[in-house]
């Protein structure tokens, strides 16, 4: 018998606040995306991660990032249903994620705004997965700049590094779309 005792430990993501279990922190969170470094022993998490005294413009960003991450999940969403019908498994597994990652996020953003995360609203796809890769492509550009912008405009520094990780996932989501560009 091994002894795997005292290997196995608990991580919080500082952006998601999801627990992740494993021998150590993952190379990106498996809810949210975020990079390793925003990982936390679970008994040095804080729990006020999300208490944030929002300043009038951050209430607004907040909102507005709310809005946009939960049209991109039921975007995925549609593209990941559209994709299952055409026998596309690669596509279905790519929205399925992503659908799951941008819902993630507006679960995050609905702890700042200490409500409730809204339920998705059905949206419109194409049939064709390289046309919804391509709209992928551009919401996730459309987000990085207004997360950008949110991030530049907040006098909360936990706001700034939260909408800065946002950006840094984005990022890497247009990775993911650019596939059918080259």
């Amino acid at each position: 018998m091994v002894d795997n005792m005292g290997k196995v430990k608990v991580f919080r993501c500082r952006i998601c606040g999801d627990p992740y279990i494993g021998s150590e922190a993952p190379m990106h969170c498996p809810f949210c995306g975020a990079p390793q470094r925003f990982f936390v022993k679970a008994q040095d998490w804080n729990p006020d991660e999300f208490n944030v005294k929002l300043s009038e413009i951050s209430k607004k960003n907040l909102e507005a990032a709310l809005q946009l991450e939960l049209d991109n999940a039921s975007f995925y969403d549609c593209a990941k249903n559209k994709a299952q019908k055409a026998g596309d498994n690669y596509s279905l597994a790519k929205f399925k994620a992503l659908m799951k990652v941008e819902r993630e996020h507006a679960s995050a953003i609905s702890k700042f705004l200490k409500i409730s995360s809204p339920e998705l609203k059905k949206q419109a796809c194409n049939a064709d997965s390289k046309v919804n890769s391509k709209e992928g492509w551009e919401r996730e550009g459309r987000a990085i700049k207004s997360y950008s912008k949110f991030r530049d405009e907040a006098t909360e520094q936990r706001l700034k590094e939260f909408f800065g990780a946002l950006v840094e996932i984005e990022t890497d989501h247009l990775d993911l779309h650019s596939e059918y560009f080259k």
